[in-house]
């Protein structure tokens, strides 16, 4: 009996070992030639815009509401701006691919695990350019594979809008945050999901029309 147990404990680690360490595939998808060599998220690129969403974020037990505005100040600099409905100021962050600055951050928020997760976010959902080591298929998408340090993301291009539709955020393993598109164009997307897979933090921006 003790063999027994000791041979199904063994199998049992062998198995988890197994599952865990196996790297992150897309199931349904086929690897295709490609010359691309960077891939260009257009939104939030105009520095003539001033991008305007209502905003609906659940960030580590902190449920907000409120006015998302995002301008490009220059060719590399973004600022980001959460306000409440009545114009309190909840968030003001400046980044770019080698800066980042808070300006102001409300109490409730300003907390060095939210800080750093919010600025990856925004950093990713901000980034224009996207150089890409790898390019695969499925029914639906072009999926352009861009490995990022021990990170990789994956955009999805939609065949059939020939927009932008999704971002995936991935450690070697396994899934960790996806941003979600509703594309107005290829320009513009007109809706935005952002889900944290293992932590407690959801951003939704829906667009307000001018």
């Amino acid at each position: 009996m003790q063999k027994l147990k000791t041979r199904f404990l063994v199998t049992s680690l062998l198995l988890f070992l197994f599952v865990s360490c196996k790297s992150y595939k897309i199931e349904g998808t086929t690897k295709i030639e490609s010359n691309h060599t960077n891939y260009q998220n257009l939104y939030f690129s105009n520095p003539e815009i001033d991008y305007v969403y209502k905003a609906h974020i659940e960030v580590y037990g902190n449920d907000l509401s409120g006015i998302f505005v995002v301008k490009k100040v220059n060719d590399s600099l973004h600022r980001v701006v959460l306000t409440t409905d009545f114009g309190n100021k909840l968030l003001d962050f400046e980044l770019s691919e080698k800066h980042f600055k808070v300006n102001y951050i409300v109490d409730d928020l300003n907390k060095k695990i939210v800080i750093n997760t919010l600025k990856k976010d925004f950093e990713l959902l901000l980034t224009t350019n996207h150089k890409v080591d790898e390019v695969l298929e499925n029914e639906n998408n072009i999926i352009f594979k861009s490995i990022n340090g021990k990170r990789t993301n994956y955009l999805y291009k939609s065949k059939k809008e020939n927009s932008l539709v999704k971002i995936v955020n991935t450690s070697k393993t396994k899934e960790k945050v996806s941003f979600s598109f509703m594309p107005k164009n290829i320009t513009f997307a007109e809706y935005i999901l952002i889900e944290h897979i293992n932590i407690k933090l959801k951003i939704e921006l829906n667009q307000i029309s001018n």
